[in-house]
């Protein structure tokens, strides 16, 4: 590989990092154009509440800020991605921590969640952009902010056996929020296994 080979695939790997990372931070200020601009026009998206055209994710997205509750907010931490890239296509895996603040009866809870994102990239017209990107989740927790008055029992009460292990705090705010959760792949699944080889297939493709 050239000097000019190693400074261009850099360049790649740099422009796909800032992609992801402005993603989050573009979901998180409620900038619905730099959102949508992350994703090619034909790009899906696979999430804890939604499975479907990216532009779905953008449109809903914006309509649940419009309906946010005050006192409640979420914020994406992305991690430097694992990028790989060839000639047009990339394939990228990064780790995320979901960080949400809700309101259930009335008291305010912290919500983490920890995520990997699976995204398969392509470059058109000179700009990388998301084709698909998965959630895969890992692990979640939640705490109330103020212990003091949550009522005895109210965790056990919780009924989180419909949900996956990995992200049943998360789905159970879902379902309080109106949503229908889709989370369904987990670390260390076959599913997740199958991303992988689906990634490395796609940076095969002419």
């Amino acid at each position: 590989m050239s000097n000019a080979d190693v400074t261009t695939l850099t360049q790649d790997e740099h422009e796909i990092a800032s992609l992801l990372i402005r993603w989050g931070h573009a979901r998180d200020s409620d900038d619905w154009e730099t959102l949508s601009a992350s994703f090619q026009e034909d790009a899906t998206i696979h999430l804890s509440w939604i499975s479907g055209p990216a532009r779905d994710f953008v449109a809903r997205s914006r309509a649940m800020a419009a309906a946010r509750k005050p006192g409640t907010h979420l914020k994406h931490v992305i991690s430097g991605p694992w990028v790989l890239v060839n000639r047009d296509r990339a394939f990228s895996r990064c780790h995320a921590s979901l960080y949400t603040r809700t309101i259930m009866d009335g008291h305010e809870f912290d919500l983490r969640s920890w995520i990997r994102f699976f995204d398969l990239l392509v470059r058109r017209d000179g700009v990388w952009r998301i084709v698909k990107r998965t959630a895969v989740y890992d692990k979640d927790r939640i705490d109330p902010v103020d212990p003091r008055g949550i009522p005895k029992g109210f965790f056990a009460e919780m009924d989180l056996s419909a949900f996956p292990p990995a992200a049943k705090f998360l789905c159970y705010d879902l379902v309080r929020s109106g949503l229908q959760p889709t989370a369904n792949i987990c670390v260390y699944s076959d599913e997740e296994r199958e991303l992988g080889e689906e990634g490395k297939a796609w940076l095969q493709r002419p």
